[in-house]
């Protein structure tokens, strides 16, 4: 007899109750989809996806060997990071800034979240756990499945705009291995998702986190390394910046539909699939709920210069202008000196923030970083 099933039904839209496989066999969940036309995917042609404009780096004209500035948003101009970082504490309460390594505009971001309203989106879904216990006050889903080493891990996305492929590949990565309680340890990769995926998005100029979700349950990922780690089908191809190629990365990313040398498991052999993708409704119990019993979310959110220049604390926007939409992954939560918080992993490699890792405001909708939270599960054949 299969796994009981109790579904939850809050919202008035059409839905499906599945049970899931038997690694997951104490858990259901329920999607609610919307059936209008709205949902309709339209395939963009592979040609359009490499020749069209948008994929071509809008930094392409910019000047490499222009000294680094800071616009403030207040019509002011700061021409040092030292000089940033001291008006953004001058401002701050609760977190603090700092110099980085790198220069700002080498710390890339990639989610295009207004292109959600042209394309598909996830329809969202409610997971349910059998048996149930209150949340405690503070969460580390590195500790709790200390099995999957992948939950600790902060990826580097380099020279690329990619954080929503990096931030996906990673998350799914993490549920693979708890949903298959730490027997399968497969690294996913984002260049299979950067070169093959179009409906994705366009390369290093950005892309859709949920339409990554749904390329893992309809398309399946490869496995992938590093940086020149040769671990993997195919490993991620883009390092920091270099400081001719501050403004675009010279990688073409072509869909090779094969793995490199050395690897011994073929293209579509190495194809891990996710059996159902969903977005998580914009409400801080139900993502509490998501991450404290199935794993890490990907969460998107508005960046601004500020943000950038994090080194501890609770993250709060204060100053500067707007940089763009970022994805990362959400690990935990917690309290810190009265204010609550999301406990993220970025992937701007592990000497930004604290050690890869940083803190932003929970409860408030913050930068919109709960209202665009996507997961999924795993399907093991």
């Amino acid at each position: 007899m299969g796994p009981s099933v109790a579904c939850l039904a809050i919202l008035a839209l059409a839905g499906t109750c599945l049970a899931t496989g038997s690694a997951d066999s104490n858990i259901a969940f329920k999607l609610f989809v919307n059936n209008s036309a709205e949902r309709s995917v339209q395939p963009v042609p592979a040609n359009q996806y490499r020749d069209s404009f948008p994929y071509r780096s809008r930094y392409y004209a910019a000047n490499a060997s222009a000294g680094e500035y800071f616009r403030t948003g207040y019509g002011d101009v700061v021409n040092s990071q030292a000089a940033f970082v001291a008006a953004i504490n001058n401002r701050t309460r609760g977190w603090k800034a700092g110099v980085n390594p790198l220069r700002h505009d080498q710390y890339r971001t990639g989610a295009l979240l207004y292109e959600e309203a042209a394309r598909a989106k996830l329809p969202q879904g409610i997971v349910l756990k059998l048996q149930v216990e209150p949340f405690p006050e503070s969460f580390d889903a590195r500790q709790k499945w200390s099995f999957c080493p992948s939950v600790g891990t902060i990826r580097n996305q380099g020279c690329c705009a990619s954080s929503y492929a990096v931030a996906a590949v990673a998350t799914i990565t993490d549920r693979w291995c708890i949903h298959s309680e730490g027997k399968s340890q497969f690294s996913f990769g984002a260049y299979d998702v950067l070169s093959c995926c179009h409906r994705c998005g366009f390369g290093c100029d950005g892309g859709v986190p949920s339409a990554v979700w749904h390329y893992w349950v309809e398309n399946g990922i490869t496995s992938g390394g590093a940086y020149e780690s040769h671990e993997g089908c195919q490993s991620y191809p883009f390092g920091v910046c270099k400081p001719q190629e501050i403004f675009a990365p010279h990688v073409d990313l072509i869909c090779l539909r094969q793995c490199q040398p050395g690897y011994n498991t073929t293209y579509l052999e190495d194809k891990h699939f996710g059996r159902v993708a969903y977005s998580v409704p914009r409400d801080e119990d139900r993502i509490l709920y998501e991450l404290f019993y199935f794993g890490p979310v990907q969460a998107s959110f508005t960046v601004y210069t500020d943000f950038i220049q994090y080194k501890s604390g609770v993250y709060r926007h204060t100053y500067g202008v707007r940089v763009g939409d970022h994805s990362v992954k959400i690990v935990g939560w917690g309290v810190e000196n009265g204010t609550k918080f999301w406990l993220c992993a970025n992937s701007w490699g592990a000497e930004w923030g604290e050690n890869g890792f940083f803190k932003i405001i929970r409860g408030e909708d913050h930068l919109s970083v709960e209202s665009n939270v996507v997961a999924g599960l795993p399907l093991f054949r």
